[in-house]
């Protein structure tokens, strides 16, 4: 489903009233509850409906914009790279798992300043994630050509919904592919539950109250290698030869991982939630995090010249394990303000962990306050004992090359 111009807001505003959405004219928040439970066959297994709306993921994207930005150089580096035919009229630049679009469309800049250093071609500019995801502020900043890159008029920008893991652009279309984080999230959820722990890498070397068994962690990391095969293997179909895909996500390595810290404190809240019964024992079981983060090897896998199963598909241009610095964590090493670095930090995973959160606690009673007092819970450990909070945002990232196709 591919949106554009005139009919953009228009086909957007009929899809959400079929799904469920409250009128996507205003800056209301959907229900996520009707969101929920009106999901679309395509969707049923998704494991998240998007991130949470309302301009909070928006607002709270500043750490993932920080990684996306240290890569900018290689997404010139990628445009400068294609060969393209001089018959080609337009080229297209399609970001995956765009969410509510403040750093896609800063992606989207950064492709297009990159191409016209080279050719004056017309740009197809297509944003991608969930038909769940909130893309009022996306649609307004392409419909009204107010922000660059729409301010330029050879820049033609869409909407294309649907899961990173299905095949979403025609064969052979695209130039440049990017996704950052998303590929992270699981297609779907191999097990139902997890007693022990929220993630399912299983908790940090600092956590205390939580564990996961060997053959649990196995589980998760085979669903998480079969979902990375597929996802390179539609984007190798969507390509052109010679096209590029760059591809990042909050990673780990041999010390530390993106997890640290944040999803200690979330497992911790809701486990003190359970205490007091205001959490049962099966919600927080049924409760996991639907990410897995993978280390630097297990990114490159399936592409490694000779021993990769789509090393076929695919060129190996250059991998990277990499932590850049976070403002709010910066600043806490300067002024030791605990109350707003547990603030900023529970905002920073609330943004991407409270949908799928809320899934887990729907039948619930008064679930928004319950999800308020969760957080809430969270942002207070953190501040009493920051030290067992710290957050460093580890990333892994890949560029490729489509091969000639045979």
């Amino acid at each position: 489903m591919l949106l554009r111009s005139a009919g953009l807001f228009y086909a957007v505003h009929l899809l959400c009233r079929e799904l469920g959405y409250r009128n996507v004219s205003t800056d209301v928040e959907p229900d996520l509850d009707t969101m929920i439970k009106k999901t679309t066959p395509t969707q049923k297994k998704a494991t998240v409906i998007g991130m949470k709306a309302g301009g909070f993921y928006n607002e709270n994207s500043a750490p993932q914009g920080a990684t996306i930005a240290y890569v900018y150089p290689w997404l010139h580096e990628a445009v400068a790279g294609l060969d393209v035919p001089v018959s080609t009229s337009a080229l297209r630049f399609v970001d995956f798992g765009c969410s509510e679009g403040a750093n896609s469309i800063q992606i989207m800049n950064q492709l297009v300043g990159a191409a016209h250093k080279h050719s004056k071609r017309s740009v197809e500019a297509i944003h991608c994630d969930l038909p769940s995801n909130n893309y009022t502020t996306l649609l307004h900043v392409i419909g009204n050509r107010e922000q660059s890159p729409y301010t330029d008029p050879s820049v033609f920008g869409g909407i294309v919904a649907g899961s990173i893991y299905n095949q979403l652009l025609p064969t052979n279309s695209v130039h440049v592919a990017t996704s950052f984080n998303t590929v992270g999230f699981f297609s779907e959820l191999p097990i139902d539950r997890l007693p022990g722990c929220i993630l399912p890498n299983g908790p940090s070397g600092q956590a205390t109250r939580s564990t996961i068994a060997a053959h649990e962690k196995k589980i998760f990391e085979e669903q998480a290698q079969r979902d990375l095969k597929n996802f390179l293997e539609v984007r190798a179909n969507e390509l052109v030869t010679g096209g590029k895909l760059l591809l990042q996500q909050f990673a780990r390595n041999d010390q530390v991982s993106t997890a640290d810290g944040t999803i200690d404190a979330l497992d911790n809240a809701l486990r003190d939630h359970v205490e007091t019964r205001e959490v049962s024992q099966d919600a927080y079981e049924r409760y996991i995090h639907p990410v897995y983060l993978r280390n630097l090897d297990e990114l490159m896998e399936p592409v490694k010249p000779d021993s990769g199963v789509l090393s076929n598909l695919f060129t190996l241009d250059k991998t990277e394990c990499y932590e850049v610095p976070i403002p709010f964590v910066e600043q806490f090493k300067q002024d030791y303000d605990a109350a707003a670095y547990a603030k900023q930090l529970v905002n920073f995973f609330r943004a991407f962990s409270e949908t799928a959160l809320q899934h887990a606690l729907v039948d619930t009673p008064n679930t928004a306050s319950l999800l308020d007092s969760i957080y809430t819970r969270a942002e207070d450990l953190i501040r009493e004992a920051p030290h067992l909070y710290q957050f460093h945002f580890i990333s892994v990232a890949m560029l490729l090359t489509r091969t000639e196709r045979n």
